[in-house]
């Protein structure tokens, strides 16, 4: 269903009259409008309704997205990312995301059950369950990723120390829930890494959170298309005009 604004014409009691007779006429102020159009973009468009009642982290057309901000996955989404190899430290649908984007994807997670479930979805990727220390088998890593992704049930700044020796030159380091993770965020700044931080709803949840990148400062975002940024989920393709052209 789709909606537009109808403004009275006159204003006079007889034209009123008839608005307010039309049984195909809403009488509603715009902010209401604005409100459930809000609603329809948050709940459908991007997903959150069935997220939540299925507790499956995915976009509103079904996409398998990283339960993180939805404003990080549609960063993501823009990206050429087919060159790089991905840590990812924690899995999930997460890993069908990075699987279906990335050149080869390593998973480590400390739940043996969510193992087996991502590694049956995932036959491409490299998911290994971790029964010690994540820290210790970060460590043990001979070779080094184009992306980390930092995602544990377990010690985040413990996981990120061992996982900064192993972020190539020109990838990024994604830290979720870096809100609540002020110290490893801090430890992967000083790195000297470029943060950038990404506050939105994300999949599944009720509240706002925040996920950021730590990029290598020779990290050159190569588009997946014609055009970044995207236009966004929920977002009006406006025609170009003289604004965006050389004069």
């Amino acid at each position: 269903m789709y909606w537009n604004l109808l403004k009275p014409q006159t204003g006079s009691p007889e034209e009123m009259a008839r608005l307010n007779n039309d049984p195909n006429v809403v009488k509603t102020p715009v902010s209401s409008v604005f409100l459930a159009s809000t609603f329809t973009l948050l709940s459908e468009d991007l997903g959150l309704r069935r997220s939540a009642d299925t507790n499956e982290s995915k976009l509103g057309d079904g996409t398998p997205v990283p339960m993180m901000s939805y404003a990080l996955i549609e960063y993501l989404n823009g990206l050429d990312l087919t060159g790089f190899d991905v840590l990812e430290i924690g899995g999930g649908l997460s890993t069908d995301f990075w699987s279906a984007r990335a050149k080869s994807v390593t998973t480590l997670e400390t739940d043996a059950a969510w193992v087996k479930q991502t590694a049956e979805r995932n036959p491409k990727a490299v998911v290994e369950h971790v029964a010690g220390p994540l820290s210790e088998r970060i460590a043990a890593f001979d070779r080094t990723f184009g992306i980390i992704v930092i995602d544990p049930s377990a010690n985040r700044l413990t996981s990120a120390r061992a996982a900064l020796p192993k972020l190539e030159k020109g990838g990024f380091i994604i830290l979720d829930n870096s809100d609540w993770y002020p110290n490893t965020s801090k430890l992967l700044r000083d790195a000297d890494l470029i943060e950038v931080d990404f506050h939105d709803f994300r999949p599944c949840h009720h509240y706002r959170a925040t996920a950021s990148i730590y990029m290598s400062r020779d990290f050159r975002p190569k588009p997946k298309g014609p055009r970044l940024p995207l236009s966004p989920i929920g977002g009006k393709q406006i025609a170009l005009n003289g604004w965006d052209i050389e004069r």
